[in-house]
Order: C-alpha cells, then sequence, then structure tokens
C-alpha cells in the first residue's frame, strides 16, 4: 500500500498539534505533520502556514501549493523568493469578515461619540456631557474595496456615514464616491473626517499612511489602520497628532508584534492600540475552509481567493 501524501504546517507553536488533529480528521487521505517534525521532502504536496518561510517551502520538489493561514499573504516570510510554480490559496471566511465589519463600526462609533474620553472620566469621576453631530455629518474614507472594504462601506453607510473608496483601480461603484489610483489618493483624502486602511501589503502600499495623506484629512479628524503596520510611518502619525492635526488614532497592526511595552505607541494618549484584534478566523471554522479549499484544488476546481503576483496580494 502506498504511503498517504505529506501536508507540513507551520503555525504557532501552541497551535500546532491542535492544527494537526484537526486537520487529520478533516482530510483523512493525507498525513499531517508538524514543521518541527522535519517532513519527508518527497512526500509533502501542501503546506498550510502562518508565518512559514518560502526558503522552506521551496524545499519540497513536489509541492502542489501553499496555504495562507488568513487572507493576507505578506506574513510569509521571504515571500518574494517563493518559487514561481508555486500557487498560494489564501484563507476568507465569513466569520473573518463579520469580525472586521463590527470592529471598524465599533472604533468609527466610539471616535465619532467620544467612547475614549467617557471611559477616562469614569476613572476621575468627572460629569462631562459631549455634543456631536449626528453620523450623516461625517465623512469617513475607506482604501481598500475588497472584501473587507464592501463590507465596512456597507456597514458604515448603513448607519448614515458618508463613506468614500478609494483602490487601486478602476472600477464602477456608483453608490459611493470612488477614487482610485496614485493620482486619486489626494482628492480621496481632502477633509475626511476618518481615513481608514483596510489595503493589502504590497510594495506599492508600504508606507502609504505617510505625513503627506494624512495631513490631507480635516483638522481633528481620526486615521485608523486595520491592516499591517507596514503601511503606516509612525513618526508621521505621532508628530500630527502631537501638532494637533490628528485628534486619535485607532491603530491594530504593527510593524512588530507583539508589540514590546516598551512601544512609544503605548505612550501616546490619543492612540488607542487594539492588539491585532479586529479579525481573525475561527479556529474552528478555518480548518473546514482550508480542508474544503484543498478538495476542490486537488479536483481542479477554481479555488478563491487565490494570491495573485502580478498584483501582490
Amino acid at each position: 500500500m502506498n504511503e498517504k501524501p505529506c501536508i507540513a504546517i507551520k503555525v504557532g507553536d501552541h497551535l500546532i498539534e491542535s492544527w494537526v488533529r484537526k486537520m487529520s480528521k478533516l482530510l483523512p487521505e493525507f498525513n499531517f505533520r508538524s514543521w518541527y517534525d522535519n517532513p519527508e521532502k518527497e512526500s509533502v504536496e501542501y503546506v498550510i502556514g502562518w508565518c512559514p518561510d518560502a526558503h522552506w517551502i521551496n524545499t519540497f520538489p513536489n509541492l502542489k501549493a501553499c496555504v495562507s493561514v488568513g487572507s493576507g499573504v505578506d506574513h510569509i516570510v521571504h515571500l518574494d523568493e517563493l518559487r514561481e510554480d508555486i500557487p498560494v490559496i489564501r484563507t476568507v471566511s465569513d466569520d473573518l469578515v463579520q469580525r472586521v465589519r463590527e470592529f471598524v463600526a465599533l472604533c468609527v462609533l466610539s471616535w465619532h461619540r467620544h467612547f475614549p474620553q467617557i471611559l477616562e472620566n469614569n476613572h476621575i469621576g468627572d460629569w462631562e456631557r459631549y455634543t456631536m453631530e449626528t453620523s450623516n455629518s461625517y465623512r469617513v474614507g475607506i482604501m481598500g474595496y475588497g472584501t473587507m472594504g464592501k463590507t465596512v462601506a456597507q456597514t458604515l453607510s448603513s448607519l448614515d456615514y458618508n463613506v468614500s473608496v478609494w483602490a487601486a483601480t478602476p472600477r464602477d461603484v456608483p453608490e459611493y464616491d470612488y477614487y482610485w489610483g496614485e493620482d486619486g489618493l489626494a482628492a480621496f483624502a481632502d477633509g475626511l473626517d476618518v481615513l481608514i486602511c483596510l489595503v493589502p501589503l504590497t510594495a506599492k502600499t508600504e508606507n502609504i499612511l505617510d505625513r503627506t495623506l494624512m495631513s490631507r484629512i480635516k483638522p481633528g479628524g481620526c486615521v485608523m489602520n486595520f491592516s499591517r503596520g507596514g503601511h503606516l510611518v509612525d513618526e508621521d502619525l505621532f508628530q500630527l497628532i502631537k501638532e494637533g492635526h490628528i485628534s486619535a488614532a485607532y491603530v491594530d497592526g504593527f510593524r512588530e508584534e507583539p508589540l514590546p511595552a516598551s512601544s512609544p505607541f503605548f505612550s501616546q494618549d490619543k492612540v488607542i492600540v487594539t492588539f491585532h484584534s479586529a479579525g481573525y478566523i475561527s479556529p474552528e471554522i478555518g480548518p473546514k475552509i482550508i480542508a474544503e479549499n484543498i478538495r476542490k484544488f486537488e479536483r481542479g476546481e477554481k479555488v478563491w481567493p487565490m494570491y495573485d503576483r502580478s498584483k501582490g496580494f
């Protein structure tokens, strides 16, 4: 009897045993091995990974595909050196999209309704009531119009915020003011009350949240980064807060994670650190989605979403 093909798994050390156990039940036609087990190179047909190294992935000569445990692929170390014959399957689930939808709405409402100040006043016993306009007086700009961006735009629109969208490429989006490309970025940001970043991290979007862009929002406005730390020029944000141009920032992704206690982000009283909490795939649902995607790939069916090397995500 032929030995079953192998799938190698690289996730957080505390999760590997659980992932191997769950995936083994979902795909019994494969052997599952932790990357620590040094599986036989020729037997590995798939790699399932969070922060795997492309140099390691490249060592499997019979690899059919790499599966990202997440919707992004920028966590793959040395991604630009991944063998060109290895496709990457991204993982998106309804619960991930719903978590992001909830979290962004929470943060926008929190800033709009002065909730951080209300909580602070609780600690010092200061009775103060805040006045503000209703949501239809605020302009909210969303960078990115993929699955996450579309869902967030719909959610904020349903709350009656004035939503506009920016993305890399042109498309017909009649329900929002839509801007695209590098040439449209400045006009998109001009006069926003809230600037939200939901774009994938690529060579073109790295450092996109810089002083030039963030200074275009309305004085006293808010910046929210729910993508990767590489999008944000940290010092530019701190300086704009110091100057009073930005009243608050909600930051979920960082260049170094976990964020060390010595990070300057923690000493910024106008920055709310949210610890990469905006969205994640349930440890129960994620393996089921990945198993179904591998089955589809084995049958030669279309799998969505796939990493597009030409786009960088």
